[in-house]
C-alpha cells in the first residue's frame, strides 16, 4: 500500500485525497454561511448560490479523477498480466479498485450536501421574495 503512495501513480490518490479536502472545507463554510448565520440579504445568498454551484462543479471532478486512477491501474495490470510479474498485476488491480472507490466516497456525500445547500439557498431567496413583495 505505502508503495502505492509513493509512486507517480499514486499521485492521482493524492489529487484526490487534497481536492476532496478543499471541497469539504469549502462546503461546510458554506453550511455555516447558510445555516447558522441569520439576516443574510439577497446578495449574500446569491452569492453562496454561486459559489454552491462552483463548487458542484469541482465535486463532479472527483470520480473523474477515480476513474484516471483506475485506467491507470489497470494498464498497470494489463502489462504485469503479459509480463508474468504477480506484483505488478495486483499492485494495479489495487490501485485501480482503491482510486475508484475514494473518488466516489469523496464524491457522494459532498454532492448531498451541496444539494443541501442549494435547497436552503432556493428557500431563502423565496423567503426575501416574499418579503420584498409584502
Amino acid at each position: 500500500m505505502s508503495e502505492l503512495l509513493l509512486s507517480g501513480k499514486g499521485m492521482v490518490l493524492v489529487l484526490i485525497s487534497l481536492l476532496a479536502l478543499v471541497i469539504y472545507w469549502q462546503v461546510f463554510d458554506l453550511m455555516q454561511r447558510l445555516f447558522l448565520i441569520k439576516g443574510q440579504d439577497m446578495t449574500e445568498i446569491l452569492q453562496c448560490q454561486l459559489r454552491g454551484h462552483q463548487l458542484s462543479g469541482w465535486v463532479k471532478v472527483l470520480p473523474l479523477l477515480g476513474l484516471l486512477g483506475t485506467v491507470g491501474g489497470l494498464f498497470d495490470s494489463f502489462n504485469g498480466l503479459a509480463s508474468g510479474d504477480q506484483q505488478t498485476l495486483t499492485t494495479g488491480i489495487a490501485e485501480a479498485l482503491l482510486t475508484t472507490q475514494l473518488g466516489l466516497t469523496t464524491a457522494l456525500p459532498a454532492l448531498i450536501l451541496l444539494m443541501l445547500c442549494q435547497r436552503r439557498c432556493e428557500r431563502r431567496t423565496l423567503e426575501e421574495t416574499c418579503t420584498d413583495t409584502q
